[in-house]
């Protein structure tokens, strides 16, 4: 092989990496990348959207739907700056992601603060510390050598251990220049630097485990998104199996079960279902999964939901610093969910009481029967201007099985957390490690993108929509056909409800965003009326271009009164209970 120039072989290194897409927009020296990828389409297709925020969000969705880093690739002070939407969800949605951006110092003038360096250097922003506050690894190249070497480390921090973003900052200089291929150190194929073996926990500590979860009367699983990282799905529902456990999940944990299945009981926390909280605190033995316990999960740490000083807790965690965090745990499993959960299973089997698990299961049984899990009859109102838990209703009924759902923030994200019931493991995502409101539209788009023959539909508020609602533009441009379910109130209906009555700045005029996706190139409709909801959606997924559902529904409909948890409330108002 002959000398290359920098930019070329970091081609090489994600075709070597097998990345099949890369989000961005052409600018400043990272033109070196996009031009290295002239002729090789075939191997990464590249995707320009209309501004960097979108771009970062579509990578951080293909690094949850793939498992593989997603690449952003944009110019230095806009990927840090929109782009960083994308980014610090990845971040804290542990997403693998790699960013790939450069200085914009003009070469040897970066002393002399050209406009929009990134050096750090006197007159300059410091781009490199900004990255290095929101990723995992960052990295900033002076040689092309160390350009090509960055990103093949970028790539492995970004998979290994708990996943995240990573960056990789370039001079100008380093892609234009050649790398030497006699050159040390040496340059390795990136594929054999990326295979690191799941993380094992102690063999001591599994046994622990073991016996804790055989000695447990009424044990509960807490899945939350490490399962839906490590892929543990189907070890996951043959735990709760084997132990007649029922599973409730975290925010991000929706759909690590699906929610038809015998032993699941919904999700958790402020906004989650009041028969999964109480399960929970039901249990003698909590086996959490890949959850980090946030406030929100445990309403705000309420102890008649999980308490360690009356439930034994034992923890999964791949990243041992999440381990017996928020909560302390009597044997914390630091290892990769699946491949735990499998040692452990290895560890139950013939020695579980199958008696005590049929009781537990027909006990669970009968309590959903008789709490009428996901049967709240606002799902069948007929309310006009429209209730949002009916739009939830009808496009669950609309949807198939196994389309991708992608929620947003905000309350149309609380409303879908309730009600929507998932009717297959790993179908769901929502927006909850920044919980940037608009993330649902790019995340959709990037669904319907890596997997054309999977339906994708994404539900969001208006709010949300007018933020990022040129992502039809880039559907269009590219084909692809996501759906997008809008709940129009008007306004930003979570932050006026937090206001209360000193609310402000939270309306906007009535818009009709079915007249604006049309004109953008989507097929769109309008609905005023509930029963006509699922037939709009249905009409929609037919389509082979992007398509647009504006539902105008009740501004008047609390998502604080319909569906917080009375523990999450008296939380916060500071209420403990006694005796507890």
């Amino acid at each position: 092989m002959s000398d290359k120039l920098a930019a070329e072989r970091i081609v090489d290194c994600l075709v070597e990496a097998e990345i099949g897409h890369m989000f961005g927009l052409p600018g400043g020296a990272t033109m070196e990348i996009y031009k290295a990828l002239y002729g090789r389409e075939s191997e990464i297709r590249t995707i320009v959207s209309r501004d960097e925020q979108t771009a970062s969000c579509m990578a951080d969705m293909y690094g949850k739907l793939t498992g593989k880093p997603g690449v952003f690739a944009g110019q230095g002070g806009f990927a840090g700056s929109t782009g960083m939407f994308g980014v610090i969800e990845a971040f804290l949605a542990s997403s693998p992601m790699v960013v790939l951006t450069e200085l914009s110092d003009a070469d040897g003038f970066v002393m002399h603060g050209p406009i929009q360096s990134g050096a750090g250097q006197y007159g300059s922003f410091d781009l490199a510390n900004m990255f290095r506050s929101t990723t995992k690894y960052t990295t900033v190249a002076h040689y092309p050598r160390e350009a090509v070497l960055g990103v093949q480390l970028a790539l492995k921090h970004a998979t290994t251990g708990r996943p995240g973003p990573t960056a990789c900052l370039f001079r100008a200089n380093t892609l234009r220049e050649t790398v030497a291929e006699n050159g040390l150190p040496e340059i390795h194929d990136t594929k054999r630097l990326l295979n690191a073996e799941k993380i094992r926990p102690p063999e001591g500590a599994l046994d622990a485990v073991a016996e804790i979860l055989l000695a447990a009367e009424r044990p509960v699983i807490i899945a939350g998104n490490g399962v839906r990282i490590s892929g543990a799905f189907d070890e996951l529902r043959a735990m709760a199996e084997l132990l007649g456990a029922p599973v409730v999940t975290s925010i991000l944990g929706k759909s690590a079960i699906a929610e038809t299945h015998a032993m699941a009981a919904g999700s958790i926390g402020y906004t989650g279902l009041p028969m999964a909280n109480d399960t929970l605190g039901m249990a003698d033995t909590v086996l959490v999964v890949g959850c980090r316990l946030k406030p929100q999960e445990t309403c705000f740490e309420h102890p008649k939901l999980l308490d360690p000083n009356r439930q034994r807790i034992v923890q999964v965690d791949v990243e041992p610093r999440n381990a017996s965090w928020s909560m302390p745990a009597e044997v914390a499993l630091v290892g990769d969910a699946d491949l735990t959960l499998g040692l452990l299973r290895e560890r139950l089997v013939g020695r579980v009481d199958d008696v005590a698990v049929a009781v537990r299961r027909k006990g669970f049984a009968e309590m959903k029967a008789a709490r009428n899990f996901f049967a709240d009859p606002m799902r069948a109102s007929q309310n006009v201007p429209i209730a949002p838990q009916r739009v939830v209703a009808e496009v669950q009924r609309a949807v198939p099985d196994e389309a991708i759902i992608c929620s947003d923030a905000g309350s149309n994200r609380h409303w879908m957390n309730h009600f929507f019931r998932t009717k297959r493991a790993n179908n769901y995502y929502g927006s909850g490690g920044l919980g940037g409101v608009s993330w649902s539209l790019p995340a959709t788009l990037a669904a319907k993108i890596i997997d054309p023959d999977r339906p994708a539909i994404g539900v969001c508020g208006d709010g949300g929509f007018a933020m990022q609602m040129h992502v039809l533009l880039t559907a269009v441009q590219y084909g692809a056909a996501p759906v997008y379910v809008v709940m129009n109130n008007s306004g930003l209906g979570m932050t006026a409800e937090g206001m209360g009555n000193q609310a402000i700045g939270n309306e906007f005029p009535d818009t009709n965003y079915a007249t604006i996706a049309g004109a953008l190139g989507a097929w769109s409709e309008q609905v005023t009326q509930p029963g006509d909801i699922a037939e709009a959606v249905r009409a929609a997924l037919a389509q082979d271009r992007p398509a647009v559902i504006d539902c105008v529904i009740d501004p008047a409909e609390s998502m604080r009164q319909a569906i917080y948890s009375p523990l999450a409330l008296e939380a916060a108002r500071g209420v403990r209970p006694e005796g507890v």
